[in-house]
């Protein structure tokens, strides 16, 4: 396969039934402005759906997961993506994360939780 440029252009037709559904996809989501950023995602997405079934049995990292979102969690966050608040909506998922699970005081009663079975552990030495 020749060596391929950053973003290259290919033709797609397409019914306009389908193109129908894709304008008012587009409109009704508000996740993507276009119908290329709908067709690029679309075609993402099926191909790592075909290649995480391909795979079956393969692992993910241990710090990636899937999950399923609520329309208007989904809107809201693309939304975010699209003003440049999030570059990419794993990275908003990621710092929502964060907010949720590492407050302070969450942070700090594992700490506390983490030094009290400190203390609890004897080492007991090789005889």
């Amino acid at each position: 396969m020749p060596e391929m440029l950053e973003n290259e252009r290919i033709t797609l037709r397409l019914d306009s039934d389908i193109l129908r559904l894709m304008d008012e996809f587009v409109i009704e989501s508000r996740e993507f402005s276009n119908r290329s950023q709908l067709a690029r995602a679309a075609v993402s997405a099926y191909l790592e759906a075909k290649t995480m079934g391909a795979e079956e049995g393969s692992s993910r990292g241990p710090n990636e997961v899937v999950v399923q979102l609520p329309p208007l969690v989904l809107d809201t966050i693309a939304y975010l993506v699209g003003e440049g608040i999030y570059s990419t909506m794993s990275e908003a998922l990621a710092d929502c994360a964060r907010h949720q699970f590492l407050h302070e005081e969450h942070v700090e009663a594992a700490k506390k939780d983490a030094v009290q079975q400190r203390s609890a552990m004897k080492v007991i030495p090789k005889v």
